[in-house]
């Protein structure tokens, strides 16, 4: 008679809880900043100057079109171009330059592209960014600052032509909110760096809930049924998995969860909390069996085996668990509200209403000679149906035992959880 096998209901559970916390955070999880280069022709650039939706050009426009090339080039640079070591970043240019320009298969960063700009159907008209972790660039030394916004150009000779690249910070911490993203972000595997860590964990907690070793439930085992305690543990994953999940949709991402509309999170997360308690119950539950001899009764559960000795019993009463009056109250509150704001054609306020003052759980009350607190065994659901596996067994020994039983039923009011 051991909680050892007892004990792994609890661990099997705990391991698909934290496997669905800690993997859904991790694929929700946004790089905080990305780098992209993009190719820039500065002849066509200047040429696009006189062209505009509307047809007319601006004094700028124009002015900014009759320039000599280099004058043009330092006017949209700031004079902030910075020559870099064709021999260390001829390659890197050119690469970028296939990416940028749309051949993709050509060039070794032909995934570091937008999935937007990869879209036939939205083909962009000019160069396009590829992106790179900011630790892949030396951005600093080639005049970037980190801020979202921020941009510097690069150039580089390699003897015959001179290639430019302009450089974007973007910091997805201030630009990713509730609701809303850029547009054009960094391919999945950039903007969402962890996404298959995440996938990896929660497909690993739900093989350990499912792997773990079970005691085998004996045909006289006066215990719950699996098929509950698994359907319980199906409605506590569906609950954890929106609540939980749901703030980093809204918000966009892991961190932005906390940073952005935090009391939804909130809300939400402390609505999780509901899943949590049901995996404990669940766990429970599934490990709770009550042995029996001719001398004690034992409860099992993972927390332990409690012994019960038919001579420390100073008797034992069926009861009838209601809901408390204050509870039952408050669900015909809520009917009352719903008929009277004109929602009257929905029976669900009236059902719950009515299921809370009806319900009654059937239970075992068990008086010890020492006066400690009742000990309570629940056997049957809200609507009569006896839901312990062989509990007839139990009554028979207690009365075998000589102990007083007392079978008229005994109302009390509570909730079993706190009993």
């Amino acid at each position: 008679m051991t909680a050892t096998a007892s004990a792994m209901e609890l661990w099997r559970r705990l391991a698909l809880v934290l496997g669905i916390l800690v993997g859904m955070a991790l694929f929700f999880y946004v790089a905080p900043a990305v780098i992209s280069a993009t190719a820039v022709n500065w002849e066509q650039e200047q040429a696009d100057e006189l062209k505009s939706a509307t047809g007319l050009a601006t004094q700028e426009e124009k002015r900014l079109s009759a320039l000599p090339l280099e004058e043009y080039i330092q006017a949209k640079t700031g004079g902030k171009l910075v020559a870099v070591d064709s021999n260390q970043w001829s390659d890197f240019f050119a690469q970028v330059q296939l990416a940028s320009d749309g051949d993709y298969g050509l060039s070794l960063y032909g995934d570091r592209v937008s999935e937007e700009d990869k879209d036939d159907f939205w083909k962009p008209a000019g160069p396009v960014p590829v992106f790179f972790k900011p630790d892949e660039l030396p951005y600093q030394q080639w005049g970037l600052q980190e801020g979202d916004g921020q941009t510097a150009y690069i150039s580089t000779n390699n003897g015959k032509a001179t290639s430019y690249l302009r450089l974007d910070y973007h910091d997805y911490q201030a630009s990713v909110g509730a609701m809303s993203s850029p547009y054009r972000t960094a391919p999945g595997w950039l903007y969402h760096p962890y996404r298959t860590a995440g996938i990896i964990v929660m497909v690993l907690g739900l093989l350990l809930y499912i792997l773990l070793p079970r005691r085998k439930k004996q045909p006289d085992d006066i215990s719950y049924s699996t098929g509950s305690m698994v359907a319980g543990d199906l409605a506590g994953l569906i609950i954890l998995t929106l609540f939980f999940g749901l703030p980093f949709l809204i918000n966009g991402g892991t961190v932005q969860a906390v940073t952005g509309l935090w009391p939804v999170t909130f809300f939400m997360w402390l609505m999780s909390c509901l899943a949590i308690y049901l995996f404990y119950s669940n766990a429970w539950n599934a490990s709770y069996r009550i042995e029996l001899t001719p001398q004690a009764l034992y409860l099992v559960t993972f927390k332990g085996v409690r012994e019960i000795c038919f001579d420390q019993m100073a008797g034992v009463d069926l009861v009838a668990l209601r809901n408390p009056g204050w509870f039952r109250k408050l669900f015909l509150a809520l009917a009352f509200l719903s008929v009277i704001s004109g929602r009257a054609s929905s029976t669900q306020p009236a059902g719950s209403a009515l299921l809370a003052d009806t319900a009654s759980y059937g239970g075992l009350r068990i008086t010890e000679r020492s006066g400690s607190k009742p000990i309570y065994i629940w056997f049957s659901d809200q609507m009569g149906g006896v839901i312990i596996n062989n509990f007839d067994r139990v009554p028979e020994a207690i009365e075998a035992a000589g102990v007083p039983f007392n079978k008229e039923p005994r109302e009390i009011e509570g909730f079993s959880m706190f009993m």
